[in-house]
């Protein structure tokens, strides 16, 4: 090894960006943050954001060894095989007690924090959770045949991936099992195959995965299969609708649902939809079993029924990814990996299928209530997430992604009993049960592919029309307000401890119910799943016994990611509907997905639960915000979204939007206008700021994310108008995804400078890798005062934009 091992070597949390060959694993005791930084006493690279702030444990994988500590697991990638033989050596001599060769004495103190270090071999192919997963299938029968994913380390070259998979399907066929797959997207660095195996194998794997299949050089990871899978109806409280059908504008369709087959001729939706079935699903789709879909097709196209909204203009292209099985339920197909069952749908909407043209090209929002129960987050990008990040930049689409929902159980350690807890008030027992969430983070986290990069999560906030008060004893509502996230809704962050979910919109204001008290276990809680009718949304749905008029009620992520996309589709028409007044008319529709990104965020903010929780969560104490505000971000991301205040200005209050592209490693510099009546008045004001834009991703490189966008004060005065942050994400955090959020306030008289606008410098940093082309943004900035001050902001803005000043580039 040379002596300058960061010109050799870089430290990785995820093994996918390392090649087989070069892959050694650390495993760390102790605390991660101290194992950094005494390997970066060493020269060791790390290219992660932010090292500084890793926790020892909850954002990183922990294998369930009850044997021993284990914090993490740190991957190192090697220059050549020779490297890596140098490093082992020296951790032999550390084992053994030996003296350093010369120069090497710093390896010892790092050695120090480490259980082992090995090459990548069978333990690291199989997780605890693959393990139990399987143990679960062989207990319920041991002949079974279990079909699981495996996923290969990706080759640049087609000849070695080729030779990779045949070696495979060798070793699948001599265990006697069968591959019943393959899929290769070489742009996200994916190569995966579905396989079956009898239980005799899966058996040999669990007890021994060094002399079975996961002995293979070339197999990355083994896991359960992924799917997404809803279960079938087991309540109907509804009623038949009175409502008449009505067909939409024939108008190309721009929000798309990748969803289970809807109830074409269902009241709500008749003339309304434009589905895309190429396998022929409605001939084996019971209308009994068409759940799903026509929940989410019905809340994207009126949102809670209860709330008599007018319906979306246009029509919703549907693109069923689900079909029934066997069990009852709705799930994505049993015979084919699910990342290409999403490739491929939306290859087809925006690119065609090679024999057929685009689908449906005007798409610019795709709902994906979708979530894989098998890959809860932990640490890594999933591969869905991956091909999400490449789709949204590829086609610059929008994708809406479900955060998924958490109905496991909850220990609330401040109470003992049942009693206890309904005798609390509800301030003292919703604040006990924030802290056993963020106790439990690390369980309740994220489905895949919510932790992606360039899609905006969704989770649910705690707010239903059906709930008004009353619940049925035993059922309790956990909190006090709607600005919490619902009891079910996943808990983030996302990958990189990127803020997730982004939004919470409304899922159902889900009650609890006690589950397990005293006996010196303490109390622990559940989610009530069942009585939708006293607190979520109501919806289109399939009746018990068939017709096309049945509503019910509703809830969860899924339902929050619809009204999510029902609000983009409602911003579009606002920007463009030239005849209500909008100057945006013009916007280039190459840029109209990032627009909507960036104005679904822009109204959000963090309410008085997020005060509450910033005085309450711990750490407390000076230079502790970063950590605790990342666990408020957990709950909250950016906040509950105020719709309304993006379509409308106000008197008081003016919204200025922008697209443009910015070139890799450059700024540019925006004038923002300022209401000259303002101008050394003392009042409350408020500026926010959103950027948003997709990033390319480098699946080989551990920065993955290529393009770094930011925007900060463009003057030596730092936002002298209005100088403060407001309660929110911290900087760094919301520095971490492909969404700048930030909301400033004032109200001490300040003087104009800089001839009355505000300088807004925006840059791009290349972040993983080289970064050859220029990167599209949209750019959202209001401005507001209150209204005692009589300042018509609007009206002010607006004649100070009649001659417009471009953006000025910088190096």
């Amino acid at each position: 090894m040379a002596d300058a091992p960061a010109q050799l070597m870089a430290l990785r949390d995820d093994p996918a960006s390392i090649a087989p060959e070069r892959a050694i694993v650390f495993e760390v005791e102790g605390s991660l943050k101290d194992f950094y930084e005494q390997a970066r006493n060493i020269g060791l690279e790390y290219l992660g954001d932010f090292e500084e702030e890793f926790d020892q444990s909850d954002d990183f994988f922990i294998e369930d060894k009850p044997d021993q500590r284990l914090a993490g697991r740190i991957y190192l990638a090697m220059p050549d095989v020779q490297a890596l033989r140098e490093l082992l050596s020296l951790w032999e001599r550390y084992k053994q007690n030996q003296r350093m060769p010369k120069g090497r004495g710093e390896w010892r103190e790092l050695f120090s924090r480490l259980i082992d270090v090995r090459p990548w071999g069978p333990q690291d192919r199989i997780s605890s959770a693959t393990i139990a997963a399987w143990e679960g299938d062989l207990a319920r029968d041991p002949d079974v045949l279990v079909r699981l994913e495996v996923e290969l380390w990706y080759h640049e070259i087609g000849e070695k991936r080729a030779k990779a998979f045949r070696g495979l399907e060798a070793e699948i066929v001599a265990a006697g099992g069968e591959v019943v797959h393959h899929a290769v997207i070489p742009e996200i660095h994916y190569d995966a195959a579905l396989v079956d195996l009898p239980g005799a194998a899966i058996g040999a794997l669990i007890d021994n995965p060094a002399v079975s299949i996961a002995r293979s050089d070339e197999i990355m990871f083994l896991r359960p299969q992924s799917v997404a899978r809803y279960p079938a109806a087991t309540e109907f409280t509804g009623e038949d609708s009175a409502a008449a059908a009505a067909d939409a504008d024939q108008a190309e369709p721009i929000a798309a649902l990748l969803d289970g087959l809807p109830i074409q001729n269902h009241v709500r939706l008749a003339g309304r939809l434009a589905v895309d079935d190429p396998e022929g699903l409605d001939a084996i789709y019971p209308v009994a079993r068409r759940e799903h879909g026509t929940e989410m097709a019905s809340l994207i196209i009126h949102g809670d029924l209860n709330a008599n909204e007018p319906p979306l203009p246009r029509r919703l292209y549907v693109r069923p990814v689900l079909r029934p099985s066997a069990n009852g339920d709705e799930r994505t197909p049993p015979d084919r990996l699910l990342v290409d069952v999403i490739h491929q749908a939306v290859r087809r909407i925006k690119e065609g299928d090679g024999t057929e043209p685009a689908a449906a090209p005007g798409v610019v929002v795709i709902n994906l209530s979708l979530g894989d129960e098998t890959r809860p987050y932990a640490r890594t990008m999933s591969p869905l997430g991956r091909l999400l990040d490449y789709l949204s930049n590829r086609y610059r689409v929008l994708f809406l992604v479900s955060a998924g929902n958490v109905l496991e159980r909850l220990p609330v350690p401040a109470f003992d009993t049942s009693v206890e807890f309904e005798a609390a008030t509800p301030d003292a027992r919703e604040q006990a049960i924030l802290n056993a969430l963020n106790g439990n983070k690390s369980q309740r986290t994220l489905l895949s592919p919510a932790e992606s990069l360039n899609t905006l999560t969704i989770g649910a906030a705690h707010s239903g029309s059906a709930f008004n008060g009353n619940l049925p004893n035993g059922r309790t509502d956990p909190f006090t307000d709607e600005e919490l996230p619902n009891i079910v809704s996943a808990m983030g962050l996302g990958f990189k401890k990127i803020v997730k979910p982004e939004l919470l919109f409304a899922g159902g204001r889900a009650p609890v119910r006690v589950v397990a008290s005293g006996g010196g276990g303490g109390l622990v809680i559940a989610p009530v799943t069942v009585g939708a009718h006293m607190f979520g949304l109501k919806a289109a749905r399939p009746a018990q016994l068939g017709g096309t008029r049945y509503e019910d009620f509703t809830f969860g992520t899924s339902v929050a990611t619809a009204l999510a996309t029902r609000s983009a589709h409602r911003i579009h028409d606002v920007l463009m509907d030239g005849n209500g007044g909008s100057n945006h008319t013009d916007i280039d529709a190459a840029f109209m997905p990032l627009v909507l990104k960036a104005l679904l965020v822009h109204g959000a903010k963090w309410g008085t639960k997020g005060l509450m929780l910033d005085g309450t969560f711990p750490p407390q104490g000076t230079g502790s915000h970063f950590g605790r505000r990342d666990d408020i971000a957990r709950l909250l991301g950016y906040g509950v979204p105020d719709i309304d205040r993006v379509l409308d200005c106000t008197e008081h209050r003016a919204t200025l939007l922008g697209v443009g592209s910015i070139a890799p490693d450059s700024s540019l510099l925006y004038r923002v206008p300022l209401p000259d009546g303002l101008d050394g008045v003392r009042a409350l004001r408020a500026i926010t700021i959103t950027l948003a834009w997709f990033s390319p991703v480098n699946p080989r490189h551990q920065g993955y994310r290529m393009a770094a966008l930011d925007v900060a004060s463009g003057s030596d005065q730092k936002y002298w108008i209005a100088p403060q942050r407001s309660l929110q994400p911290t900087d760094k955090a919301t520095a971490r995804g492909t969404v700048f959020h930030e909301r400033r306030t004032g109200e001490a008289a300040s003087v104009f400078v800089d001839d009355g606008f505000l300088q807004l410098r925006l840059t791009c940093r290349a972040a993983a890798g080289n970064l050859a082309d220029n990167i599209p943004y949209a750019l959202a900035v209001s401005m507001e005062v209150g209204a005692e001050t009589g300042i018509p902001v609007y009206d002010q803005v607006r004649v100070r934009l009649a001659q417009p000043v471009p953006a000025t580039v910088t190096p």
